[in-house]
């Protein structure tokens, strides 16, 4: 017993070290991995895996908008030598599927398509100089559950997860330059992720953490875009209630529909190093990426039959630590809708 409520506690402090080291991240968080949102949080991985044989397939959209340097900003910037670009929003639909291969193991894969518009730099005059648009790189990922305890509700799962290059990753501006790798769709590099997630399970709640390392490797322009931290805490509450009022709000049957709704609140937390680019030997690191932010996200979810699943989640920026001169976003929304087989 002891074994157990040390490994749940050890996931707990992968979040909380989020909040207590002075370490930065990168702003955009395009690139994070997330669990299937069929069961407990939306971002959050959960330790729960599909039962065998199940199936699932989700198409998915993610804004972030950013904000953004004034004109007069970025003429200052670019006079005294500082290399600013940013974007004023990004917007990524994506394809992806799931399969449980045991009770305990499940495979996913994630096929993004990535928008990021209006980039502006203070380089130049303030103007847009385009947006990035194009395949992004497709992830696979595993979890695998090692402790299951049904009778305490505790189970944990090894997390792992591979990027390959088949992104875009030669996207030019409206000036004809190259984007920069972490502004191109994909960045050209195959990037190994490790991590551990840990579930609580109660009669209509539960509780989730998970810690996720990404490493980077060097892709395209010689750049390697840096490594990333993911770290998330998720509460789940499944609306159970014969309150009248409650029934009114989350309907349990619509049009001969079996309706199940779950409210969740996660905080969800991204380090990442800054860019480096090996140059005849030199490692040249862009000095206004990377960082941490932290958000918190409130979400609701949708369970229609128990085969489509629909998820919302907003997510408000409350920490934000990012590397020397940069603009970090002021919200993000994720809406996903799922099939189940």
């Amino acid at each position: 017993m002891g074994y157990y409520f040390l490994v749940f506690i050890l996931s707990i402090g992968l979040f909380f070290t989020g909040f207590n080291n002075k370490v930065k991240a990168h702003h955009g968080g395009e690139g994070s991995i997330s669990g299937p949102g069929i069961v407990g949080p939306i971002i959050t991985i959960p330790a729960l895996t599909l039962p065998k044989g199940t199936k699932f397939i989700t198409l998915g959209t993610s804004y972030t908008h950013f904000d953004s340097f004034s004109n007069g900003d970025l003429i200052n910037l670019g006079k005294q030598g500082q290399d600013v670009h940013t974007f004023r929003n990004i917007f990524i639909p994506s394809l992806s599927a799931g399969y449980g291969i045991t009770n305990n193991w499940y495979l996913t894969l994630n096929v993004p398509y990535v928008f990021k518009f209006n980039q502006r730099v203070s380089d130049g005059p303030p103007i847009n100089i385009g947006s990035s648009i194009g395949i992004g790189d497709i992830t696979f990922f595993s979890a695998y559950r090692f402790l299951r305890k049904e009778n305490i509700g505790l189970h944990a799962s090894f997390l792992s997860g591979l990027k390959i290059p088949s992104g875009v990753k030669h996207f030019r501006d409206n000036q004809g330059g190259l984007f920069e790798t972490d502004d191109q769709p994909g960045t050209g590099s195959w990037d190994s992720s490790v991590g551990l997630a840990v579930t609580k399970r109660f009669k209509f709640f539960s509780l989730s953490s998970n810690g996720l390392y990404k490493f980077s490797t060097q892709g395209t322009q010689h750049t390697s875009v840096g490594d990333i931290v993911t770290f998330n805490l998720a509460a789940a509450h499944r609306v159970h209630a014969n309150d009248k009022i409650i029934n009114k709000i989350f309907p349990e049957h619509f049009f001969d529909k079996d309706l199940t709704w779950d409210l969740i609140f996660e905080g969800n937390g991204q380090w990442t190093q800054k860019p480096v680019t090996n140059i005849d030997g030199m490692h040249i690191a862009d000095e206004n990426h990377g960082g941490l932010i932290i958000y918190l996200s409130p979400g609701i979810r949708l369970l229609i039959n128990k085969k489509w699943i629909t998820n919302l989640s907003v997510g408000l920026p409350v920490i934000e630590d990012l590397n020397h001169v940069q603009k970090g976003p002021n919200i993000r929304l994720l809406l996903n809708l799922t099939r189940v087989f």
